[in-house]
Order: structure tokens, then C-alpha cells, then sequence
């Protein structure tokens, strides 16, 4: 029985959904008919008990809540996911989900790199959720028909991420949408001034890093604001969801030949003074080019060097 009419259908794909474990939060694994993908949900808990000898086969994953996802992919999906565990960065995510090859075949680590990207630039577009980057996703050179089959790829990931639950591409819910327009805004203490090259020292134990992918960067309060030091990584790309001033502070750093080049990478530069921002805030959007807030600067993860010994 069907409440709707499906003689116009276009793809009589059934989408079918296995729970292996019982329960209805835990692991789904999700396939269709007409596929060669599968996509594996679950609760981002459950990476501690995942079997890293089943799991170690290049895919494509998602890391997200409702508000924030992080689309990586890897060559080894159950070391991957143990690293991201361990981040503090990636504490905001509340579910996985794991795009691999249907019973551990057809997908390997060039298909994964282009639904990273391919996946990445659909979540912008939708503008559903805030998406966390580290490094940008590589766009790949491949000839037609290579790419021809990995569109659809991208094409059956997608179907197959929505049936599993993943709001982060494409969702039915506009209150998502509504909250991305409201992230806009900016609180009025964070549009003051921004002091370039300021020479200050940060008193013991009060150096922050920020928690945001890959991306390294350090900083500290002080009476005039928050400063971002010296060294510290700027990523390049400015996420759609952040604020109109955070293009205005870059074109500000960039006037002053406050950013350079970092040799060998593409999708960061690196600041060469040390810049006094407003707030912790706006110096967070700054730095990630993303709409996030204060609680970003955390206490570093390794406040001392790590001795080996000889």
C-alpha cells in the first residue's frame, strides 16, 4: 500500500535498513537496491567499540549535530574516527555517518576524496548547518567518464545519507535554515577596534589554542581584548554562514601585510604579528572564517614540549 501515486516514479530503488545491534539509536546500516554504497549511522559514543580490522576501509564520513558537521575522508575509516574521538575540536558531534562501499567493495580512496568535496559543496549551498573545515577538500582532476561514474556516487550518497537521517545536505526542516540567517548578527562588542601588531607577552598559564580541525593558532585575554599571536594559522575560506565582518577584518589584516604565505599549503596563511582583536569571539570567526564563538579557545592539549627520550 502506498498513500501516494508512484506511476511517474523515476527510480524504483527501496531503500532497506538494518539494525544489527537491536534498539532504534544505535548502529543503522543503510543500503539500497539499485547502489554500491551503503551508509552506516550511528552515535559518535560508539566509535570506542568500533572493530578497527572491519573498519578499515576508505569511506567518506560525516560528522555532525544540528547545528555544526565536519565531512572528512580517509583510507582507514575506523582509525580515522578513533583520531576524531580523541579531538576536542570535534566534541560538537553528536552523530556519524560513514558513506563506504556496499559489504566492503567499489569504493576506494579517489571516490572518497570526491565525495568529500562533492558532499562539502552541497552542504554550502544548502546552508543548513555551519560546515567545519580543516584542510579544504582537493578538487580532483579525472577524465569525463570517471567523473560521470563518480557523480553518481554522489548521486546515491546523497539519497542514502537523507534515509539514514543526516540533515546535513538536504532536510524538510526550514527552522535550520532560519538559524544559519540568525548566526549572521554579531555581538556590538565585537565590532570595535583591531589593533595590528601589537607587543605583548601572555602571562603564565593563560595561552588559549583553538580548537577548530587542523587549523593551529594561539591566544590569550587581555585588558584591551583578546589577542591572536603570532604564528597562529588563518584559513582562507569564508564559510557563508559568518558574519559580514569577518571579510572586512581579513581585507584589514591583508592591507597590512599581517598575513603571508605558509610554503607548501594552499588553503591557510599565517600571521606574522600579533593581532589584538575586540573579543575571544570575533577573533575565533576571524582565524576559521566561521560562524563560531569564545568557547573555541580552549586550554592547550600539550602545554609542554613532548620529550623522546635518545
Amino acid at each position: 500500500m502506498t498513500l501516494f501515486s508512484s506511476d511517474n516514479s523515476v527510480q524504483a530503488a527501496c531503500t532497506n535498513v538494518h539494525r544489527p545491534m537491536g534498539g532504534i539509536e544505535g548502529l543503522r546500516e543503510v543500503h539500497d537496491d539499485v547502489g554500491r554504497l551503503s551508509v552506516s549511522a550511528f552515535p559518535v559514543a560508539m566509535i570506542k567499540d568500533m572493530s578497527m580490522s572491519r573498519a578499515a576501509v576508505p569511506a567518506c564520513y560525516i560528522l555532525a549535530d544540528h547545528a555544526t558537521a565536519y565531512i572528512g575522508e580517509t583510507g582507514n575509516v575506523g582509525r580515522r574516527l578513533s583520531d576524531h574521538y580523541r579531538d576536542q575540536s570535534k566534541a560538537f558531534a553528536k552523530e556519524v555517518y560513514v558513506v563506504s562501499g556496499y559489504q566492503g567493495g567499489w569504493l576506494d580512496t579517489t571516490a572518497a576524496l570526491y565525495l568529500q568535496y562533492r558532499f562539502t559543496k552541497i552542504a554550502e549551498q544548502a546552508g543548513l548547518v555551519d560546515i567545519m573545515k580543516g584542510v579544504n577538500p582537493q578538487v580532483l582532476e579525472l577524465p569525463s567518464h570517471r567523473r560521470a561514474a563518480l557523480d553518481i556516487f554522489v548521486e546515491h550518497g546523497e539519497r542514502l545519507l537523507f534515509d539514514a537521517g543526516c540533515r546535513v545536505l538536504r532536510s524538510n526542516f526550514a527552522g535550520q535554515r532560519r538559524a544559519v540567517a540568525k548566526a549572521e548578527t554579531v555581538e556590538p562588542e565585537d565590532t570595535g577596534p583591531m589593533q595590528i601588531g601589537v607587543v605583548t607577552t601572555p602571562p603564565v598559564g593563560s595561552e588559549l589554542e583553538l580548537a577548530y580541525g587542523d587549523l593551529w593558532a594561539r591566544g590569550f585575554p587581555a585588558a584591551e581584548g583578546f589577542v591572536v599571536m603570532a604564528g597562529s594559522e588563518v584559513r582562507k575560506a569564508v564559510n557563508p554562514s559568518a558574519p559580514p565582518i569577518v571579510a572586512s577584518r581579513r581585507d584589514e589584516l591583508t592591507e597590512a601585510e599581517a598575513l603571508v604565505p605558509i610554503p607548501g599549503v594552499q588553503d591557510r596563511e599565517r600571521l606574522c604579528v600579533a593581532v589584538c582583536f575586540p573579543s575571544a569571539a570575533i577573533a575565533a570567526k576571524v582565524v576559521t572564517g566561521a560562524h563560531v564563538d569564545s568557547n573555541k579557545w580552549q586550554a592547550p592539549r600539550y602545554p609542554r614540549p613532548i620529550l623522546i627520550a635518545g
